[in-house]
């Protein structure tokens, strides 16, 4: 059953803002202050931000031109060539299977520090509490999804100017010229690790493509959402990545996932900001369960994934995707906590697969445009790309073994390409 066209400009923006902002809020600037320091992560929040400009574009390009449910993983394939189509695919939905059990584990742990239980025995069955309330609300309707981002929006930018008010007074440590001088500013070492980690904050766009083919008038409403949610993301992490460095250099403890718990009061007022911090993040997950449920129903009806994960229901929602991937992710979430594995390997996976990713879009613009200035954005996004994409090393495998498991698979069955580069 084809995707049905339902969601509108309004409703897009919010699931893309959403979608990006959450976990990457909330759980980034003290793991990047941490490897880096806070004034080397603040310069890395500002890379980024200047990064993703030329891939918003892309995206937006791509989006226009292509807006169909394969999203990213169509882009990628166009740019590597018809041969890695189910590669890609593969790739993608092996990215988002041990991605989305970490960013589940965020929202577990932000959700145990709120009810004030031990974030080591509850942030598991918190996670795939979270994991099981946001695949409901998706498999309930997309009508509901985009009322209830626009609503997370509103508390986003609470939080937002709630930390931002009360790191106010240290800002001024930011502009003090002495503390620029100190010889490990602006290590470019320091400055990649902090872009590479906070990266992950600015993932989400990529997965909004996957929706695309539910998107109203997607000639006019898919470059505005790209460019609406980017300016409003942009905005809102710089001043927050500000904040919380002026807070640590004040000696505030921000580091780790839920680091950020420490800045707000106790009392009262705490346990609102972090039930709000809570609702937020269950938004953004609500947001990439969306996407990550239209990647896996894409691989199906390119026959990459079992053919019962390409059915719908009678309004097009991937019903089978949404809970196959419900059980994925639980034992998965499991399975961390049980082995007493690192989250952040998991983080960095998916950092490295959608970059690969990104990769292949950024060589799809490149062949289906032309003139200088589409020659420029592509040699930006390219120099991005190489900046990030150096330094993951062996967490490499992981996307490679995906990406030949579904090449190896498509030679084996001698399927039909998954879907045509041009159309």
């Amino acid at each position: 059953m084809k995707e049905k066209r339902q969601i509108s400009l309004a409703s897009g923006v919010a699931i893309a803002i959403s979608m990006v902002i959450g976990s990457g809020l909330f759980g980034l600037p003290g793991l990047a202050i941490q490897a880096a320091g806070p004034l080397n992560s603040l310069i890395g929040w500002a890379v980024v931000v200047a990064i993703m400009p030329a891939m918003i574009h892309i995206f937006s390009y791509l989006g226009r031109k292509y807006p169909e449910s394969e999203g990213v993983a169509l882009y990628a394939s166009m740019g590597f060539g018809t041969w890695s189509k189910n590669g890609i695919l593969m790739l993608t939905a092996g990215t988002l299977l041990i991605g989305m059990p970490a960013f589940f584990l965020v929202g577990g742990s932000y959700a145990a520090s709120l009810l004030g239980l031990d974030t080591s025995t509850w942030s598991i069955p918190l996670a795939i509490a979270i994991a099981i309330l946001t695949t409901l609300a998706n498999i309930f309707g997309l009508k509901q999804l985009g009322w209830f981002n626009t609503v997370a929006i509103l508390l986003i930018v609470s939080v937002i100017l709630f930390v931002c008010a009360r790191s106010l007074p240290y800002i001024p440590q930011l502009l003090e010229v002495e503390r620029w001088r100190q010889p490990e500013v602006g290590n470019i070492s320091s400055i990649w690790l902090a872009a590479g980690i906070v990266f992950w904050a600015f993932q989400g766009w990529e997965n909004l493509t996957f929706g695309f083919g539910e998107i109203k008038d997607p000639d006019k409403n898919i470059p505005k959402i790209f460019w609406i949610s980017f300016l409003v993301v942009s905005v809102c992490y710089l001043g927050f990545a500000a904040a919380i460095a002026a807070s640590a250099m004040e000696g505030y403890s921000v580091e780790g996932l839920n680091g950020l718990a420490s800045i707000v009061p106790n009392g009262v007022v705490g346990k609102i900001m972090l039930g709000l911090m809570v609702i937020i993040l269950l938004a953004n997950a609500n947001s990439w369960v969306f996407g990550s449920s239209r990647a896996f129903y894409s691989a199906a009806k390119a026959g990459t994934l079992p053919s019962f994960l390409s059915t719908t229901s009678k309004d097009g929602t991937p019903t089978a995707c949404l809970v196959t991937a419900l059980l994925a992710y639980s034992l998965i979430i499991w399975a961390i906590g049980h082995f007493a594995l690192s989250p952040e390997i998991a983080f960095l996976a998916t950092t490295q697969g959608f970059i690969i990713l990104y990769g292949g879009a950024i060589l799809a613009y490149t062949r289906k445009t032309t003139g200088l200035a589409n020659r420029l954005i592509s040699i930006i996004a390219a120099l991005g790309w190489i900046f990030l994409a150096q330094g993951f090393g062996s967490l490499m495998l992981y996307s490679i073994f995906w990406f030949l498991a579904g090449v190896g698979l498509s030679l084996k069955k001698k399927e039909k390409p998954a879907f045509e580069a041009s159309h």
